[in-house]
C-alpha cells in the first residue's frame, strides 16, 4: 500500500509554512457544533520536544457512548491510524465523528502544526450532554507516533487543567525509520504492523531517521492545557501528570 504523494506533499508544505505563520496565528474555533448551550474551552498544546513536529492537532467533544480515541494494548481504529501514520484526521471526521454530530459527539477542533518549543491554541464548546474533550496528533518524525488525551471532562472544569501528554505507536505501521516510509521525508511506501497501541520506544537513529529527531519515551512529549474561557488569569492549574490511556 503506498500513501498519496499529494498528501505527503501537502503536509510538508503545511509544516514549512506554519513556522512563517506561526506569529500571527489565531486560535481556531470549532468547525462544526451540535445544537445546545455550552461552555468554551481553550486547548493550548505545547510542542516539548526538540525534533519531532506535531501534525495539525484536532480535537473532539463527546459522551460516553463514543468509542475512546485510543487505548493502550487495543487495535488503533482506522481513524487513528491514518492521524498517526499521516497526520490526516480527515477520515476520522469523516467516517466518524461528522456522522455522529448531536449524538455521540458534540464539537470538532482543530489547529495547525506545532513545531519543535511552539505551542498552538484551539477553542471548542462542550455541553452538559458532551462534557468529555479527547484528541491527537501526529508526532511527525516516525513512522506512525502519535499523542493525544482521552475522555478529559471538560465541562466540569472550574480551572485549567494541564496534562503531560506521553508519545504512543498506533501498532498500524513498522517503526523501520526509513525514508521510503517517513511521509517527513516525503516517504511514500508503508511498512504494515498489527500491532497494537503502545508507548512510543522512541527513535532508534540507526536507519534514515537523523538523531535529532530523537526524544525520550520516559518524558512528556507535549503538555496540553484545558482552560475554560474566561478563566485563563487563575493562578491555579491542576496537572493530571504524566496521562496514560
Amino acid at each position: 500500500m503506498y500513501r498519496s504523494r499529494t498528501l505527503v506533499t501537502a503536509l510538508a508544505l503545511g509544516l514549512v509554512s506554519s513556522s512563517a505563520a506561526f506569529a500571527q496565528s489565531r486560535p481556531t474555533s470549532d468547525s462544526m457544533n451540535a445544537q445546545g448551550e455550552g461552555k468554551r474551552i481553550r486547548i493550548t498544546i505545547e510542542n516539548l520536544t526538540t525534533g519531532q513536529t506535531l501534525s495539525p492537532p484536532v480535537f473532539v467533544s463527546h459522551n460516553s457512548k463514543a468509542p475512546m480515541l485510543f487505548k493502550e494494548g487495543e487495535e488503533a481504529s482506522f481513524g487513528l491510524m491514518r492521524i498517526a501514520e499521516e497526520g490526516n484526521a480527515g477520515p476520522l471526521l469523516s467516517s466518524v465523528v461528522t456522522k455522529n454530530i448531536g449524538e455521540e459527539f458534540g464539537a470538532v477542533g482543530s489547529g495547525t502544526s506545532i513545531l519543535p518549543g511552539q505551542s498552538r491554541m484551539v477553542e471548542l464548546e462542550v455541553t452538559r450532554e458532551f462534557p468529555m474533550v479527547s484528541g491527537a496528533a501526529m508526532l511527525v518524525m516516525t513512522n506512525d507516533g502519535f499523542t493525544g488525551i482521552n475522555g478529559l471532562n471538560a465541562y466540569e472544569l472550574s480551572s485549567p487543567r494541564r496534562i503531560e501528554a506521553m508519545a504512543y505507536d498506533a501498532g498500524t505501521e513498522k517503526n523501520n525509520e526509513r525514508k521510503s516510509a517517513l511521509i517527513a521525508m516525503m516517504g511514500t511506501d508503508r511498512d504494515p504492523e498489527n500491532g497494537k497501541v503502545q508507548m512510543h520506544a522512541g527513535i532508534r537513529g540507526n536507519a534514515d531517521a537523523p538523531d535529532d529527531w530523537k526524544f525520550d519515551p520516559s518524558k512528556s512529549v507535549a503538555r496540553i492545557t484545558v482552560t475554560p474561557v474566561g478563566m485563563e488569569a487563575t493562578g491555579s492549574v491542576n496537572s493530571d501528570g504524566m496521562m496514560k490511556r
